[in-house]
């Protein structure tokens, strides 16, 4: 593999377990700056996926390949620390464990991480949210090449949620980052790279616009910038209806028309001229259902269909 490029190839693992479940034949690779999601069903295999990622498990078959000298740093969806340490010494003792040089300093982690105020607090008073905090900020003064985070955003408030994606978001220049979380409106934003799984089986993977769009329906809904009259509507809709014969096109109010067309490709031409022709000016198209939850619903609903 281009060690430029990748940090790590996960290259057919399987790891099963005497219930059944685990994971089988998994094969993907994340790039070494960028946020890679693992995305999937309560049960698909993730954080089994993860532990192995991070030499914590052994997989019974395959293997995980990286540069050498690759660190790798993990922290599971709830983080545990000693109850009677403070928030700093917490983050300082990660650092003095691991014995590495790193560009991010114990208490500079922990601003990055919104824990400033309370670094002196001790982790028994910690909530749940301000735990999954300390605990990036614990893996991120060890300064890892792979940076693992499962579900690093699913105990915060909205305000928590904006402050981690900030610092996501400036790292993955930094690093590769996988990252798992139901909370897809975050993927969405974060992820450079989406890996599906189902039933501990990779069941789609690609670009963030790749997921988006695939198994999508090629239909639209056009906004108007002003609302027409009754008459304008049936006769909008009649002449565009001759005009475009192969598309199924209906007026849903009366500033906004929904048009489907057999493909993507015919849309890529008929669509800019359809937009030409409507009665009054144009204020938003947006493709129907283009967001990851309902990619995700596609994906999952057609293996299970």
């Amino acid at each position: 593999m281009n060690t430029n490029n990748v940090a790590l190839q996960v290259d057919r693992i399987t790891r099963i377990f005497s219930n059944g479940t685990g994971i089988r034949d998994l094969t993907f690779q994340a790039n070494s700056q960028g946020v890679t999601a693992v995305i999937g069903p309560n049960g698909a295999g993730k954080t089994v996926l993860f532990t192995i990622i991070a030499g914590l498990a052994s997989p019974d078959s395959g293997q995980v390949v990286s540069p050498p000298g690759t660190r790798t740093a993990y922290c599971p969806d709830v983080p545990e620390f000693e109850s009677w340490l403070t928030a700093r010494e917490v983050v300082e003792n990660s650092a003095l464990m691991s014995g590495a040089r790193s560009s991010i300093a114990p208490r500079e982690a922990l601003r990055l991480c919104g824990l400033k105020k309370v670094e002196a607090r001790r982790v028994a008073d910690f909530s749940r949210g301000m735990l999954q905090r300390l605990g990036l900020a614990s893996a991120l003064v060890l300064d890892p090449d792979v940076l693992i985070l499962d579900e690093p955003n699913s105990a915060l408030d909205p305000i928590g949620r904006a402050d981690i994606r900030a610092v996501l978001e400036e790292q993955r220049k930094h690093r590769c980052i996988l990252l798992s979380s139901h909370l897809l409106s975050e993927v969405e934003h974060l992820a450079d790279q989406v890996v599906v799984l189902n039933e501990g089986r990779l069941v789609s993977s690609g670009t963030t616009a790749q997921l988006l769009t695939r198994a999508a329906s090629p239909t639209w809904n056009i906004r108007l910038t002003s609302a027409l009259t009754t008459e304008q509507t049936r006769t909008s809709e009649e002449a565009l209806r001759s005009r475009f014969p192969t598309a199924h096109i209906r007026f849903l109010t009366d500033a906004i028309c929904r048009v489907q067309f057999p493909s993507f490709v015919q849309a890529d031409t008929e669509l800019p001229r359809l937009i030409a022709e409507l009665p009054a000016p144009l204020l938003e198209v947006s493709l129907q259902d283009r967001d990851l939850d309902a990619a995700f619903a596609r994906i999952i609903g057609g293996t299970r269909s």
